[in-house]
């Protein structure tokens, strides 16, 4: 047999060369995946209108659970009129008391402000409306602030507001103070919460 001859068993004929079971199965749902994000994203961004709302409200669960939703509440034509801000009041179990708070961006540099962006989305367009979060950011907050010294027994979370200016009226000046204050949660830490 001549050096490039091969038997009729090594030669592989173009079906054999198809990609494995498992193979094709994970590439069809990373494919499915990236569709579904796009076609979810295009549609959550549109304007809003009947049909937007009919297609959305079989997958809306989907979207938030994977975490692909978008919010842009801060762009016309109706930009958020408030500005939020969060902190925790943590009652110790030798009675003292703590205040927590969640970081605020312009209290950050430049580039801690960049990394920690998320954060404010995270306050804002998360913790603020849903309630299903604040057990777990109470628990949070709580494993932070524990010590062998003292341990937390309660963690009361609190949003305080205030209503933004207009861009013609607010540019260039600071924030307004945080008048208006609400205690949202409370929340009784557990030996188990701190493990």
């Amino acid at each position: 047999m001549a050096q490039n001859e091969h038997s009729p068993e090594e030669v592989q004929s173009p079906g054999n060369l198809s990609t494995p079971g498992p193979e094709k199965l994970r590439q069809a749902v990373i494919s499915l995946f990236i569709v579904f994000y796009i076609a979810a994203i295009t549609l959550w961004i549109s304007p809003w209108s009947r049909a937007k709302q009919l297609l959305l409200e079989p997958v809306s669960d989907q979207i938030y659970f994977m975490g692909v939703w978008q919010g842009f509440g801060v762009f016309a034509p109706d930009p958020r009129t408030n500005n939020i801000r969060i902190y925790a009041t943590i009652t110790f179990d030798d009675g003292s008391s703590k205040i927590w708070h969640y970081p605020s961006m312009e209290k950050l540099g430049y580039l801690e402000r960049y990394c920690r962006e998320h954060y404010r989305k995270f306050g804002n367009d998360c913790l603020n409306s849903t309630e299903l979060l604040w057990r777990d950011f109470a628990r949070f907050v709580a494993r932070k602030h524990d010590s062998k010294s003292k341990h937390p027994r309660t963690i009361a979370l609190v949003r305080t507001w205030s209503e933004t200016l207009p861009i013609e009226e607010g540019l260039g000046k600071p924030n307004p103070d945080q008048s208006n204050k609400y205690q949202f949660y409370l929340y009784r830490v557990t030996a188990e919460d701190l493990k």
